[in-house]
C-alpha cells in the first residue's frame, strides 16, 4: 500500500516537473508570434465600443553609425576642458563627431580659419566664402609633438595624419562648429580630426 503510495507521489512530481519545462522551456513569450492585424470593422448601424484606446505607434529615431576609429576600443584623445567656459575655442562631441567650438560668428570663423590654414604651414586649395576650405597637411614627424600628442599616451607617436582634408563651419547660435572632413567630402576618423582640429584650436583660441 505505501510502495503504491509512493509510486503515485513520484509520478505526480515528475509530471509536474515535466510541463514546468514546457512551460519555461518550448514555448514562447506572446509577443513573439504576435501579428498585427487591420483594425476593427463596426458594421453599419452599430456604435464602436467605448473605452477603447488608439493603438501606439511604438518607433525610435535613426542613429548614426560609428565611422572610422569610433569602432575600435581606444578612448578619444584626452582634452583639458577646465575653464573652457573662457576660452575662445575648445573640443567638443555630437552625434556626427568630433568638432571645433569657436566663440565667433560664422563669417568671422571662415576668415580666421582661412589664416590658420596658411599661418599653420598648410596648403590652401580652394578657399571657399562658406567655409569649406580645402587644403593639404603634411605632417612633421618629430619626437614631440606638443601636449595632446603627449596625453595620447595609448596611441603611436608615430601616426602621419597628412592628407587633403576640408572644413565644414556651421552656426551654433551666436557661435560656430567646426568639423573636419577629407577631402572627398568623408568624416574624418576621430583621432585625425582631434589632431587637425587641435592645430586650428591653438590658432582660434
Amino acid at each position: 500500500m505505501m510502495i503504491s503510495f509512493y509510486r503515485a507521489t513520484i509520478v505526480s512530481v515528475l509530471l509536474v516537473v515535466l510541463s514546468g519545462c514546457s512551460w519555461f522551456g518550448k514555448n514562447e513569450p506572446e509577443y513573439v508570434a504576435s501579428v498585427e492585424h487591420e483594425p476593427l470593422k463596426i458594421p453599419v448601424g452599430l456604435d464602436r465600443p467605448q473605452g477603447t484606446s488608439p493603438p501606439v505607434i511604438i518607433s525610435s529615431p535613426g542613429m548614426r553609425k560609428p565611422a572610422g576609429d569610433e569602432l575600435e576600443p581606444l578612448p578619444p584623445l584626452v582634452v583639458n576642458t577646465a575653464g573652457k567656459q573662457d576660452a575662445n575655442a575648445y573640443m567638443a562631441w555630437s552625434a556626427e563627431g568630433v568638432y571645433l567650438f569657436v566663440k565667433d560668428t560664422p563669417e568671422s570663423v571662415v576668415r580666421r580659419l582661412a589664416s590658420a590654414i596658411v599661418n599653420s604651414g598648410m596648403t590652401m586649395l580652394t578657399r571657399d566664402d562658406s567655409g569649406s576650405h580645402k587644403f593639404h597637411y603634411k605632417q612633421k614627424i618629430t619626437d614631440d609633438e606638443g601636449i595632446f600628442s603627449s596625453m595620447a599616451f595609448w596611441r603611436d607617436k608615430r601616426v602621419d595624419f597628412s592628407g587633403t582634408f576640408m572644413t565644414s563651419v556651421r552656426a551654433d547660435g551666436e557661435n560656430t562648429r567646426v568639423y573636419l572632413l577629407f577631402g572627398t567630402g568623408e568624416a574624418v576618423d576621430t583621432s585625425g580630426a582631434e589632431h587637425i582640429l587641435g592645430i586650428f584650436m591653438d590658432r582660434l583660441g
